[in-house]
């Protein structure tokens, strides 16, 4: 009689701080082409509370490591494998985990703060704590993603009860039949997201937009989805042609010093609509209070001392712009793009200038690092 096989059990292999920083050391020599180098393969080891900070660590093969309480703060883990790992407790804040393979993963505990996780797989991740029967226990121990970018991730079935995903970009990701009851996505983008199937009672959407997805099937409430941004209403687009015409009266009056036009003034207006309307624009003292331009191309725009208090520019595009003494006070600003804008002080009669403003506005995902108040203004570094 042949003896049945038994399945092969993996090696577990414990690395203390020394053989884990020398792992590390030849993974980014391997990255950077020297020779005798090696690609990180640690699979299955244990590693607790490793140190980490600021490495390049991509496309390496962390398979069913056990990573408790680790720090990879600020480092570049692009396309690594993570499938089944613990990681629990680690500290992921402001790291690059773009296109990672984290598949059945667990994060109770763990800080993923300001990461960029742009099409990673997650699908059955843990997202807090779960027992051996697949019950949920200690619901605070969830991770907290505050601020993270998620675009285009699988999240199908991941269990995040109670998980933190406020001022989160989540554009075009799946989260079918995920378990996000109580979950937070206070101003979370979620545009285009797909939620077929997905456990949200309980969860929190003040502020989140749900523009492109159908809110019908979600099973929720008017009252839970009262706070949310949906799609522009017909009066909001309605008002493109009038748009149009306000911003050509405003670059008149820039590119003439006030002789013809008038300054653009669009406070409040829903500018989705007319989304295409605003690039390289010369708009110099637009006053854009309290409007709604989520996701709006304000690239290579001509902005100087605008004003746009209060303003909703989650996602807003301001490459290259010219933002010099522009004001954002209070303004949702998460994942909007300032590369290569100017944010300096705006020159002014008499010698005086006026420095660009912050106070107040949601900045996660924007690069931009409030330090502390100069005059009226936040000093920021990029």
């Amino acid at each position: 009689m042949q003896r049945r096989s038994q399945p092969l059990q993996p090696k577990i292999q414990a690395l203390d701080a020394t053989a884990f920083e020398t792992m590390v050391r030849l993974h980014e020599a391997f990255l950077a082409g020297r020779p005798g180098a090696m690609r990180a393969l640690p699979r299955y080891v244990v590693a607790h509370k490793m140190r980490c900070e600021g490495r390049l660590l991509m496309e390496a093969d962390f398979t069913g490591a056990d990573l408790t309480g680790s720090i990879f703060i600020g480092g570049d883990l692009s396309r690594a494998a993570f499938y089944c790992a613990t990681l629990a407790k680690c500290d992921f804040r402001n790291a690059r985990l773009t296109r990672a393979d984290l598949r059945g993963s667990s994060f109770a505990g763990a800080k993923l703060g300001g990461a960029v996780l742009d099409e990673a797989d997650l699908r059955a991740a843990e997202l807090c704590v779960v027992d051996d029967s697949g019950g949920l226990r200690r619901l605070g121990a969830g991770a907290s993603f505050t601020g993270a970018s998620l675009n285009g991730a699988r999240l199908d079935e991941v269990v995040g009860h109670a998980v933190d995903f406020s001022n989160c970009s989540l554009r075009g990701a799946r989260l079918r039949n995920a378990n996000l009851k109580n979950a937070n996505f206070a101003d979370a983008n979620l545009a285009g997201a797909d939620l077929m199937g997905a456990k949200l009672a309980g969860a929190n959407l003040s502020g989140a937009i749900l523009s492109g997805v159908d809110v019908t099937r979600l099973g929720l409430s008017a009252q839970a989805l009262a706070a949310c941004v949906v799609d522009p209403t017909p009066a909001a687009i309605a008002r493109v042609a009038e748009i149009r015409e306000e911003l050509n009266q405003g670059e008149l009056w820039a590119k003439t010093d006030g002789a013809k036009g008038r300054p653009a003034r669009l406070d409040g207006a829903d500018l989705r609509p007319a989304e295409g309307c605003f690039r390289k624009r010369v708009l110099a003292g637009f006053t854009a209070k309290n409007l709604m331009a989520i996701g709006v191309d304000f690239s290579l725009a001509q902005l100087q001392g605008a004003n746009f208090d209060g303003a909703d520019l989650r996602g807003a595009d301001f490459t290259g712009a010219d933002l010099r003494g522009a004001s954002f006070k209070g303004a949702k600003l998460s994942h909007a793009r300032f590369v290569n804008a100017d944010l300096g002080a705006l020159p002014l009669s008499g010698g005086a200038s006026r420095a660009i403003s912050f106070e107040g506005a949601s900045l996660d995902g924007t690069g931009l690092i409030r330090k502390r108040p100069v005059a009226d203004a936040d000093r920021l570094e990029i």
